[in-house]
């Protein structure tokens, strides 16, 4: 009889092959590349990178089961009297060791995408009348405001060079639908991400929103479910605190 691997065991095996990591990100049935525009949206805020396509992906490392333990400090203070009518305070911080937290796969990439220009040029400054004397000077003790207008952003132009944005992309497998665990086990994982590797530079003006996208990879939810849910339920639950959802045959 032969073995049953499990579920995690199975994707571990599958993604050894770069073109089923490739699969994993790019799958055939996303033509618009929708789920890699969704990891680049949690890490590079959309409101200063318009991403419009996504040209391509190079998957430079591929790394499984990857333990994550961020440092933390307690704080504790000590109070003695010195005699009785001092007082002196001492503050001290003293290790904790946190749980580790595992990544069944982290892959650092690099997408190169067209993006399309967000805000536009100064166009004008006026000083509000209302604080103005009739010097032109601002009233004293107070800066002038201004009212400020921008041009409209230029159209996006698909003929403009492409960009390269690395990005890295933390996984998580789960071997059954169990959402309220797998929000849980996400959470604590970024934040323990968050904390052991600080986050890139800002990026285009803005400051980037997390220091790795998040992937969790789910079985594939058959349209007989006696549940009623959906892979696109799941995936926008998901989607609602930042993380996104895929979902693989049974290897």
């Amino acid at each position: 009889m032969a073995a049953t691997i499990p579920f995690t065991d199975g994707l571990m095996l599958r993604y050894l092959r770069p073109e089923n990591v490739k699969a994993l990100l790019l799958p055939a049935t996303d033509p618009e590349r929708e789920r890699v525009k969704s990891l680049l949206a949690s890490v590079y805020d959309p409101a200063h990178l318009d991403i419009r396509a996504v040209e391509s992906v190079r998957v430079d490392r591929t790394e499984f089961q990857t333990a994550v333990q961020a440092t933390t400090a307690v704080h504790g203070s000590w109070d003695k009297s010195i005699p009785a009518t001092e007082q002196a305070r001492a503050t001290v911080e003293i290790p904790a060791t946190p749980p580790v937290r595992w990544l069944d796969m982290s892959l650092e990439t690099v997408i190169t995408v067209k993006t399309a220009p967000v805000g536009g040029l100064l166009a004008a400054a006026h000083a509000k009348a209302a604080w103005a004397t009739a010097a032109g000077t601002a009233q004293d003790g107070f800066q002038r405001p201004y009212d400020l207008r921008y041009d409209e952003p230029p159209p996006f132009d698909p003929t403009a060079p492409a960009r390269e944005l690395p990005l890295r992309v933390s996984t998580l497998f789960f071997d059954r639908l169990d959402l309220a665990d797998a929000l849980r086990r996400l959470s604590q994982a970024k934040r323990a991400v968050d904390t052991a590797s600080p986050r890139p530079e800002a990026h285009d003006g803005g400051a980037l929103l997390a220091s790795s996208a998040w992937l969790a990879v789910f079985p594939a939810i058959t349209d007989d479910d006696p549940s009623r849910t959906t892979e696109q339920l799941v995936g926008d639950l998901l989607a609602t605190q930042g993380f996104v959802a895929a979902f693989e045959t049974a290897p």
